[in-house]
């Protein structure tokens, strides 16, 4: 099923397939869900059962992330692994399969900044939810009431934290905060 696959993926649309484009650059999301697998020794070994309040789940179940097409559905990427492997991490590797020329959308269960790193270092362009939990330094509020803001890691986001609070009399400061290594 595997060579299958590997032969099968990847995308399908062309250039008139209305809503795998925009603007010139191919739509593509990434997500995960989880799946029940069959009851056997083998699968409830490596997959693991999911555990709740009424104790083990009746079926071991696994995790599974697929970069996918938008306009089409078709599939152009797909992880798996047990239950409880986190869901950033699978995205981690399909980061494999973007390209320069692809929009990314992501939801917050991506969340991350060396994952943003990862996928903005493919050359794809993203779109990035965040979780609504994290707080954003306002570098400028834009008339329709957004606002621009840069994602950093740990330290970088307190000194724009700080920046935002105290902006030094000129321009904003001048040095751009890439990811590591680019």
């Amino acid at each position: 099923m595997a060579l299958l696959f590997d032969r099968l993926k990847g995308s399908v649309a062309g250039s008139t397939c209305r809503g795998s484009w925009w603007r010139g650059l191919l739509v593509v999301a990434w997500d995960g869900t989880g799946l029940a697998v069959a009851d056997a020794a083998e699968t409830a070994g490596f997959f693991g059962r999911k555990v709740s309040c009424h104790g083990p789940g009746s079926y071991p179940a696994l995790k599974l992330s697929a970069l996918v097409e938008c306009g089409t559905r078709a599939l152009i990427d797909v992880v798996f692994g047990p239950h409880d492997m986190p869901e950033p991490e699978q995205n981690t590797v399909l980061c494999r399969s973007l390209r320069p020329g692809m929009l990314l959308l992501a939801d917050r269960a991506s969340d991350g900044y060396p994952l943003l790193c990862k996928a903005v270092a493919t050359g794809a362009d993203v779109l990035w939810r965040i979780q609504n939990n994290r707080t954003l330094a306002v570098l400028r509020t834009l008339p329709d009431g957004s606002y621009l803001s840069i994602v950093a890691d740990v330290r970088g986001r307190d000194r724009l934290r700080y920046w935002a609070r105290h902006p030094p009399r000129g321009p904003a400061p001048g040095r751009r905060h890439h990811c590591p290594g680019h």
